[in-house]
């Protein structure tokens, strides 16, 4: 397949996927959704991959979805390519999102994000999806979805109450407030925080040695730890479509986007 939003490497057992929008702070639209689920599902099963690393161009990890996005941009990536992933993920029970992070939250092999800018929203997802987080010290880890009258998603609640408990994660998502990285680490958020010029040295050190390991036992060894909790996470991803369904029809969701996209302050009417 070619990836257009997206560069792929690979060399020494370590796949390094690094979202390529800067222009947007690497914001998900439906074709770069698509393009990651090709990757998981391709490199899962791939013995040249032993470690998936995952991380971003420009400033930004990943800024979520793609608000900005022209209806224009919207119809041609969502027609871009008819394959079977694209339509399964339009006809799952937990929707359009929902199988690309149940496809991460399944993924069999090490999953490492480098985090060197903001991760906010449905990217604040995927850097919660993978089992270890390298951070810059630029790193933002912010739960937006508040900011914008939705109801978090894309694994959002599973993962971040698992990684720092009840009360933090509740506080992060009805607040939207950003976390910064020092914060990030105390909290068990990021596994290790680095400056910028060292983020990459570093990650690729960890993935290179996890990759040169007993692969059996480190995939094994993640997939019992993931058994424990891999039913709440498929249970959560249903809820969140539900919910999210439910809250898009009110006026504060339509509110929230078109204050996003006017650079102004949301007014909310409760309805």
């Amino acid at each position: 397949m070619e990836y257009r939003d997206l560069i792929l490497t690979c060399e020494d057992g370590v796949t390094c996927v690094t979202l390529n929008r800067p222009d947007r702070l690497n914001a998900i639209g439906p074709r770069l959704v698509h393009e990651l689920l090709h990757v998981i599902e391709s490199t899962a099963n791939d013995d040249e991959t032993r470690v998936l690393v995952i991380t971003g161009t420009g400033r930004g990890f990943c800024a979520g979805a793609d608000l900005a996005a022209s209806a224009e941009e919207r119809e041609a990536d969502k027609t871009y390519d008819q394959a079977d992933g694209y339509r399964r993920m339009l006809m799952g029970p937990i929707g359009h999102w929902g199988v690309l992070y149940s496809a991460l939250g399944h993924y069999p092999k090490p999953m490492i994000a480098a985090v060197n800018g903001v991760s906010a929203g449905a990217g604040l997802s995927l850097a919660l999806a993978a089992d270890i987080r390298v951070a810059s010290t630029a790193a933002r880890f912010i739960a937006v979805f508040a900011r914008r009258g939705i109801v978090p998603d894309t694994g959002s609640t599973y993962h971040l109450t698992q990684l720092i408990g009840r009360g933090r994660a509740i506080e992060m998502m009805l607040t939207g407030d950003e976390v910064d990285a020092e914060t990030a680490h105390r909290w068990g958020l990021a596994n290790h925080v680095v400056e910028p010029e060292a983020l990459m040295d570093t990650t690729m050190t960890l993935a290179r040695r996890l990759a040169s390991g007993p692969s059996i036992m480190v995939e094994i060894t993640k997939r019992i730890v993931n058994d424990i909790t891999r039913e709440g996470l498929d249970r959560q991803l249903q809820n969140e479509a539900w919910a999210g369904t439910r809250v898009a029809l009110s006026e504060d969701a339509g509110e929230g986007r078109d204050a996003f996209l006017e650079g102004r302050a949301p007014k909310w009417t409760g309805r």
